[in-house]
């Protein structure tokens, strides 16, 4: 595994980050979009008991990702700056949620 495929693990673009800072400076629905986005109703009580349910189904730790750590630890290793570009193209995108 090289460098390349590590970033594209962090599985967002530059276009991804471009789009979301266009739509931030652009868009006055994004200082609206946090107002009520957590807004559940007593209705979903039962959703939320069913998601709770099928939560306590899964094994809690996933060796298919604890491998794939493995190998992206023993693998080259990026330079911080590409991975504070990725987090923080990740956190701007994540942000608009």
């Amino acid at each position: 595994m090289n460098t390349a495929d590590n970033i594209q693990d962090m599985i967002i673009s530059e276009e991804q980050v471009r789009r979301a800072l266009a739509y931030l400076h652009t868009s006055d629905s994004a200082n609206s979009a946090h107002t009520d986005k957590f807004h559940l109703g007593a209705d979903n009580a039962a959703l939320i008991e069913k998601v709770q349910a099928a939560c306590a189904t899964l094994p809690e730790t996933r060796y298919e990702r604890v491998e794939h750590a493995r190998t992206m630890v023993a693998g080259p290793q990026l330079s911080g700056s590409e991975v504070a570009e990725k987090m923080i193209g990740r956190i701007i995108s994540d942000s608009l949620r």
